[in-house]
């Protein structure tokens, strides 16, 4: 039975560009090799980590959109685990996560302060500023920030 499948995996950053893209590849190979398609490679770029994994305190995150026989998937995350070029991964069936394309978030503009990142599909969706905070609490119930 193919399903389709999401897997977030973080390369580590001693790689060079080069050898980023061949693990990419390799991962993508591995989803043909188990009789799956890849759809969608959104390589997301370097990022701080939050916590350091085998001394690194950066990661390059890359997300895999693809199908594949769930027999194969075993035999897949077993690679990717032996895969000493890949810190953590994670690969998750596309009806136990949202579907929702993959867009960059981009930081609301407010003029009170910094603002929570808001993704740009969110306001899309919903057909309103996410930015603008609900008027109907009363500001004397909420407590002030102490400095």
């Amino acid at each position: 039975m193919q399903r389709d499948y999401e897997v977030t995996y973080i390369l580590s950053t001693t790689l060079d560009e080069e050898a980023s893209a061949a693990v990419i590849e390799r991962v993508n190979q591995l989803i043909l090799t188990g009789g799956g398609s890849v759809t969608e490679v959104h390589p997301w770029g370097r990022r701080h980590l939050a916590y350091p994994i085998d001394h690194n305190r950066d990661g390059f995150y890359v997300t895999t959109r693809f199908s594949m026989p769930t027999q194969s998937m075993d035999a897949f995350e077993n690679d990717l685990r032996l895969n000493e070029s890949i810190l953590r991964h994670g690969a998750f069936r596309q009806d136990e996560v949202p579907i929702k394309p993959i867009l960059p978030i981009v930081q609301a503009a407010a003029s009170s302060g910094p603002a929570a990142p808001v993704a740009e599909h969110d306001a899309e969706e919903h057909g309103e500023d996410s930015s603008v905070l609900d008027e109907s609490i009363d500001p004397e119930l909420v407590p002030a920030a102490e400095d």
